[in-house]
């Protein structure tokens, strides 16, 4: 048996909006000039920076149907705090509100949820797509315009009915059939999103999600390039779940409970801003599969871009003969997913530095030519002999000399999680042994491919180059 849930996108425009208020106008003075008209609509409240051009286009609507519907003659004297009809959603009611769309909600789910309709969900955004909705998706939704009540959604699943979503959650099963506009208590079928009241008494906490996924988290909510993105997938009936984020396969592995399964996978920096399909498979015991897809943004990461000039010694390094085997050896080093996870918490800085001289990410030019390549890590200025400590528990890999890396280590701290350590005075440390988090593994130096004594950190996850500042302020899991 397989039941397949999936999301489609389509672009429209971004909003971002504080509070709108819904109301029926009366004719009064505005401060623009002239009177405003009798036009029921909902209502906008003009934040800072706000122009009536930005406005019109962040609705839909144009500049001349603005000032006619709020009786505006002069637009320059627009000001905070002015209550402006948005003409075009006449008919709609209620408190209209921004949202970031989580992953795993459905527009039907939502509608339920702030107790509106689908359709008036279309309609506010200008969706043409009932699935069309994406992780970190702006949504307006206007608050009880439905005269449904707010709370929360529960996914009717196989096997499962209102009866016993009512009795869960101490509710009346024939109150909870009326509040979802159902005939019969029993009518209620699999994959039906019902509303239940906010704050009920008792009961687990409900989502829109096919069984067996019970909850799904991710973080960073906005993921942008070389970011590492975290999967947690809350799973029921022994069930395990796989997947894939764009190209790249997503590995799970249980955190203590068997039931909360992880995944983590970084973004390779020069993935190009756009929306990326993540999938996730569940295998039940019984061999039934269910696949639950969304679009997940990815945003750019503004890295900034550096111009390198080498000597003949130097640039002689960067033969791609030299470059790509060693780059090759590091991947395959790097590429083995051991499923027990040796860290924990954050990760701390390896030497005792404040200065960075170069960034992740950065764009780089050599001798000249095109900016086609990126700085892998964070180059710590520090003196030469500078102690270099584990940045957190795990298994050296390898230890040893590279022409470009000059003397180096690297780490393997479980989960597909990686850290190296480029162009090393003196590697203290070999392929084989455990290291805890504060353990000296070398000094600093200028070995291989360097033009001063510094620490290049470096960190992948799940085979892909990250940022590594996010693991010194972020504990995975």
């Amino acid at each position: 048996m397989n039941l397949h849930l999936k999301s489609k996108y389509r672009k429209h425009p971004t909003l971002i909006v504080c509070l709108l208020v819904m109301s029926f106008a009366l004719s009064t003075i505005v401060p623009g000039g002239g009177v405003r008209a009798q036009t029921p609509g909902p209502e906008y409240i003009v934040q800072e920076g706000d122009t009536l051009y930005t406005i019109a286009l962040a609705f839909g609507v144009s500049v001349e149907a603005l000032q006619q519907a709020n009786g505006i003659t002069d637009p320059s004297l627009l000001a905070i705090g002015q209550t402006l009809i948005i003409p075009g959603y006449e008919g709609i009611e209620g408190v209209l509100k921004t949202y970031r769309v989580q992953l795993g909600e459905t527009l039907a789910g939502l509608a339920k949820r702030f107790g509106t309709t689908t359709e008036a969900l279309i309609r506010i955004n200008r969706l043409t797509n009932a699935e069309s909705l994406y992780v970190s998706q702006p949504l307006i939704y206007p608050e009880g315009s439905g005269g449904l009540p707010a709370g929360r959604t529960a996914l009717l699943k196989k096997n499962d009915s209102l009866p016993a979503l009512a009795a869960r959650n101490g509710l009346n099963v024939w109150a909870l059939a009326m509040i979802n506009d159902i005939d019969s208590p029993f009518s209620a079928s699999a994959g039906q999103h019902v509303i239940v009241p906010a704050d009920p008494a008792s009961g687990p906490t409900l989502t829109g999600l096919p069984q067996p996924f019970e909850t799904l988290t991710f973080q960073p909510a906005r993921p942008t390039q070389g970011a590492t993105l975290e999967i947690v997938a809350q799973m029921n009936g022994g069930a395990t779940v796989g997947g894939q984020f764009y190209k790249w396969p997503l590995l799970f592995a249980a955190d203590g409970d068997p039931a909360r399964q992880v995944a983590l996978q970084g973004i390779h920096t020069f993935t190009d801003p756009a929306l990326y399909l993540l999938t996730l498979t569940a295998i039940e015991p019984d061999g039934t599969t269910t696949t639950f897809e969304q679009l997940v943004p990815v945003a750019d990461g503004n890295y900034p871009s550096q111009q390198l000039f080498l000597g003949a010694d130097q640039s002689a390094l960067l033969d791609p003969d030299i470059v790509g085997p060693e780059r090759e050896r590091v991947a395959q080093t790097i590429s083995a997913y051991t499923a027990a996870r040796q860290w924990n918490g954050l990760f701390v800085k390896p030497v005792p530095s404040e200065r960075i001289t170069t960034g992740f990410g950065w764009r780089r030019s050599y001798n000249g030519g095109p900016y086609d390549s990126y700085h892998d890590g964070i180059d710590y200025g520090a003196p030469g002999g500078t102690v270099i400590i584990a940045p957190a528990d795990g298994t050296v890999v390898f230890a040893g000399s590279l022409q470009v890396r000059g003397n180096t280590t690297i780490i393997d701290h479980g989960w597909g999680v990686y850290s190296g350590y480029w162009h090393q005075y003196q590697i203290y440390v070999q392929a084989g042994q455990v290291v805890t988090q504060g353990e000296a593994i070398g000094e600093v130096g200028s070995s291989g491919l360097s033009t001063g004594s510094h620490l290049h950190f470096s960190m992948w996850v799940g085979g892909n180059a990250v940022n590594p500042e996010q693991w010194l302020t972020t504990a995975f899991p």
